[in-house]
This record gives structure tokens, sequence and C-alpha cells, in this order.
């Protein structure tokens, strides 16, 4: 059950637009909003910059009707802080800049990617140009952690009101209708509109090419799972969905 979102704050746009979908998201799932500004204490002004953060999102409290929030402050190294501070939240909401494109394209190792590969909780990565949640894509491989995008992907749905896109991916057709049926057997026992699809393969372009032919928000998937270093040389599906998408996309463990 989520009842705690964190969202990572601050001056620039994709920041911003991270805290206005977090706090809408919030006041749907009725959580609580925990933002964080996370400062470099390395670096001159971070302080001043921080109260003038903090000023700016507290003032934007009001705007949210029954939004149970608060604001604070973090010093520490960005990576490090965002994932322990992830620790006693439910979800996290981090905003990403419009440039990751052109980085993701380059297959550059960024910060997102320490964060995802290092936060144990689920995150859910907010382009600057995101929309509001009226339509999840649950992307599902015959893998418990699959079972766990589904689990989440379906609460969200629920205490959202919107619907779901099944995809299943799979080596054959034969094994995508058994994944399925799999998720039809799990949400026959949620309260969630559902259609679903079937695509071969676990690549890039068919979880994007699905999202935007099915007008989905929200883009759900496991995260990688491979080591360390190969997720420093090499890109995994899931992190490059996450730089090309045009649209959030939440990683679950």
């Amino acid at each position: 059950m989520i009842r705690n979102v964190l969202v990572a704050i601050g001056e620039m746009p994709h920041e911003k637009n991270a805290f206005e979908y977090a706090g809408h998201l919030a006041v749907l799932l009725d959580a609580h909003l925990s933002c964080v500004f996370f400062q470099d204490g390395g670096n001159l002004g971070q302080e001043d910059i921080a109260n003038r953060v903090l000023e700016h999102t507290e003032a934007q409290f009001v705007e949210y009707d029954f939004l149970d929030a608060h604001a604070e402050a973090i010093t520490g190294k960005r990576t490090e802080t965002i994932c322990q501070k992830a620790r006693s939240a439910d979800l996290v909401v981090i905003g990403l800049p419009k440039s990751i494109k052109t980085d993701g394209l380059k297959l550059v190792h960024d910060q997102i990617d320490d964060i995802l590969f290092n936060l144990t909780k689920p995150a859910i990565v907010v382009h600057e140009d995101c929309t509001l949640l009226r339509k999840i894509l649950a992307v599902h491989r015959d893998d418990r952690y699959s079972d766990h995008v589904l689990e989440l992907a379906t609460e969200l749905g629920e205490r959202t009101e919107a619907s779901l896109v099944g995809l299943a991916l799979a080596e054959t057709e034969i094994k995508a209708a058994q994944i399925i049926q799999q998720m039809k057997d799990y949400l026959q026992f949620h309260d969630v509109e559902a259609e679903f699809m079937t695509m071969l393969g676990f690549t890039v372009a068919n979880i994007l090419d699905t999202a935007a032919a099915n007008d989905c928000d929200l883009i759900s998937l496991s995260a990688s799972h491979h080591g360390r270093l190969y997720e420093m040389i090499f890109q995994s599906t899931t992190e490059t969905v996450v730089k090309l998408a045009n649209r959030a996309v939440m990683v679950t463990r």
C-alpha cells in the first residue's frame, strides 16, 4: 500500500514538473508527500538555493486540495542521499530533463542510472512533458519481477481510476498467451479496467511503440538485474526506455 510518496524537488523545470506530478498523484492516492531538496554540501550557495526551493514548494501546497505534505533539505552526495531517503518511502518520483534524450541516444551512463540501480523502492521517472495518470502500460515478461510490476500498476489503477494495458513480452506467441492468462487471473479480483496485447521480444521499440499506440501516460516495467559493470558499459532495455520515453516510466524491483 502506497502511503508515502517521495519527490526530489529543485529549481529546474523537470524538478518542478516532478513536484506537480507527485502532488497530484499523492492526492489521488491519499498518501503523504515528502518533498526533499538534495543539496551538495561542497557547493557554495546551496543553502540559499535550498531555502528558496523550500519556501517556494511550501507555498504551492495550498494549491492542492487535501494534500498532506512537508518539505525538507538534505545535504550529501545526491545519488546516495536519494537512495537512503527513499527507504522511508513507498514510491519515489524523480524528474528527468529533456536533454537526457540526447544523452540517451548516445547511451551515456548518467546519474539516473546510478539512482535506479541502487534504489530499493519503486520509482516513477517523470519527463518535463509528462501528463497526469489515465492509462498505465504494465510490461510482463513472465518472471517474479514482472508480477510486482503488475501488482503496483494495479494498485495505482484502482486508486487513481486509471485503466491498464497489459503487455505480454515473450519469445513465442504461445508463451505470450500464457502470460496474458496469468495477468487476467490476477486482475479478476481487482476493480480496474484492462486490455491485453502481446509482442515478441523484450525490446525498447516494442515497449515505446505499444505505449504510444495505446496513448498510455505511464510505462511500468521491472528494473534491470544485470551486474554493476554491465550497467556501466551497456544500457539495459529498462534504462533506455526511461531515457527515451516521452511519458512517465515506473521502474520496480
